[in-house]
C-alpha cells in the first residue's frame, strides 16, 4: 500500500456537518455575512446622502436651549446633525428665558469633507450681556480664506498665539489646516475658538464679546469692608443700570467674582448694589424703594455701579441713598466705645476680629464711636458712614449713651 507524505498521524476523521457544534458555527458565519452585508450597504447609503447635505453643531454655554431651523423644531442642545438641507438656513436657539436667532449659508458634504456650521452661544441675561460664536463656510476659488468679524469690531485676533490684526479681518496668506483663533479686546471677555482652513473655500467666523460687568479684581472703597466699587468706564454697560445688575450676578455665578484678597468666588458675594443715579437693587437685582430699605437689614457686601467718567467714590444721588439705607439698616445700640489711652495716642482697626487681619483705620484716643458687635478679644465699631471694623478689647471701654439710633448724614 503506498504511503502518502501528508498523511496525518492520527486517525482520519469523518466531517459531520450536522453535528451540533459545526451547525452553530455555520449559523454564525451565515447571520455575520448578512449582518456585514447590510450594514455595508447602509454605511454606503449613508454617505451617499451625506453628499447632498450639509451639517450642523449647536450648543449654549450654562444653559440648556431647544433648536429651530426655518422655524421648526429639530431637537435640543447640545445638537449635531449631518442631515440639514444645504443653503441659506434659520437657525434659532431658544431656552425658556432668552433666544439667539441667525441665518447661515450651509454647503453640501462631499466625498473629501463634511461641511459643518458650529453655533456656540452664552445666551447671558440680555442682548448685550450676551456673547458667543458662529463658523460657516462659503464656497470660493482656489485661495484659501478666513474672515473674521466680531461684534464690537476692533478686538485683536492671535492666530496660534501670534497677533495678525483687528476686526473685520481678512486673510488669504494661510495654508491649509487647523488653527487656533483668539479674540481680545479691553473691557471684554477673550474669545477662542478653532477653525479649519481648506482650499476653495472662505471659513468665517462671527463672534460676539461678554462686555465685563465687574472688574478683572474686584477692590472695596478706601477704608471701606463692605462697599465695592465695580464701576464701569464701558457706555454701553453703564447705559442701563438694571441690565447691569443682573449681569453681574449672572457673571458671579458663571465666571465668579475676583475679590482682592479672596480670589475669585462663585458663591453670591453682594446682598445689594447702589447705582450712579441713586438707585438701590436687592440680592436678586430687583430694585427696592426706599419705603422698602427696611427689607434689606441684613445686608452686609454691596456693591457701586458707578460711571468712571464721574472719577473716584460715590456720586451725589449714590450717597444720598446709601445713607438712608445705613440709617435705617444700621442701628446703634445705647453703647459707645471709649478709646483708652494706648501709648500711641491711635488705636488700629481691622477688618477682621484677629491680630493679623489688615489695618483699615486708626482711631484716636479719649474718642468714642458707636458699637457694632463684640468678640471674646474684639469690639466691632463704626467709625464712618463707610468704614465698621474691629478694635482690640484691650484698650476701650464701653459706655453708655443716650441716642437710640444713628442714622447717617
Amino acid at each position: 500500500m503506498a504511503i502518502s507524505t501528508l498523511q496525518s498521524l492520527e486517525p482520519k476523521k469523518n466531517l459531520n456537518i450536522f453535528k451540533p457544534s459545526n451547525i452553530l458555527i455555520l449559523i454564525s458565519a451565515i447571520l455575520i455575512f448578512i449582518l456585514l452585508s447590510f450594514l455595508g450597504k447602509s454605511i454606503i447609503e449613508k454617505i451617499q446622502k451625506m453628499k447632498g447635505e450639509s451639517a450642523l453643531i449647536a450648543d449654549v454655554y450654562n444653559n440648556r436651549a431647544e433648536v429651530f431651523i426655518n422655524d421648526q423644531k429639530f431637537g435640543s442642545t447640545p445638537y449635531d446633525s449631518q442631515n440639514v438641507k444645504p443653503g441659506n438656513n434659520k437657525i434659532t436657539l431658544r431656552s425658556n428665558e432668552r433666544q439667539y436667532e441667525t441665518t447661515l449659508n450651509f454647503i453640501a458634504n462631499t466625498k473629501e469633507y463634511i461641511h459643518k456650521a458650529v453655533i456656540m452661544r452664552d445666551l447671558g441675561t440680555s442682548d448685550l450681556f450676551s456673547s458667543g460664536q458662529d463658523l460657516w463656510f462659503d464656497e470660493g476659488d482656489s485661495e484659501i480664506v478666513l474672515r473674521i468679524i466680531s461684534e464690537p469690531a476692533g478686538a485683536s485676533i492671535y492666530v496660534d498665539n501670534t497677533e495678525f490684526g483687528k476686526t473685520p479681518f481678512t486673510s488669504t496668506k494661510l495654508s491649509e489646516g487647523d488653527y487656533d483663533i483668539r479674540m481680545e479686546m479691553v473691557g471684554y471677555e477673550a474669545a477662542r475658538t478653532r477653525v479649519r482652513i481648506q482650499k476653495g473655500y472662505t471659513s468665517n467666523v462671527s463672534v460676539k464679546l461678554f462686555p465685563q460687568p465687574v472688574p478683572s479684581m474686584v477692590r472695596p472703597f478706601e477704608g471701606s469692608v463692605e462697599l465695592y466699587d465695580i464701576s464701569s468706564g464701558n457706555n454701553q454697560v453703564i447705559a442701563d443700570t438694571s441690565a447691569w445688575v443682573k449681569a453681574v450676578l449672572y457673571w458671579n455665578q458663571t465666571r465668579g467674582i475676583n475679590l482682592e484678597g479672596v480670589g475669585v468666588n462663585k458663591e453670591m458675594v453682594f446682598d445689594y448694589f447702589i447705582d450712579y443715579t441713586g438707585n438701590v437693587f436687592n440680592s436678586l437685582g430687583n430694585i427696592v424703594g426706599e419705603e422698602s430699605f427696611s427689607q434689606l437689614k441684613d445686608i452686609k457686601k454691596g456693591a457701586y455701579l458707578g460711571k468712571l467718567s464721574d472719577g473716584a467714590g460715590l456720586s451725589e444721588a449714590a450717597k444720598n441713598s446709601f445713607n438712608k439705607l445705613k440709617g435705617i439698616t444700621i442701628e446703634t445700640s445705647s453703647k459707645k466705645v471709649k478709646i483708652l489711652e494706648t501709648g500711641t495716642g491711635w488705636l488700629r482697626v481691622r477688618s477682621d476680629p484677629t491680630v493679623n487681619a489688615a489695618e483699615i483705620a486708626k482711631v484716636d484716643v479719649g474718642k468714642e464711636y458707636a458699637f457694632v458687635e463684640e468678640q471674646t478679644d474684639w469690639i466691632k465699631i463704626t467709625v464712618s458712614e463707610t468704614i465698621q471694623g474691629w478694635v482690640s478689647k484691650t484698650y476701650v471701654e464701653i459706655v453708655d449713651s443716650t441716642a437710640q439710633t444713628n442714622p447717617l448724614p
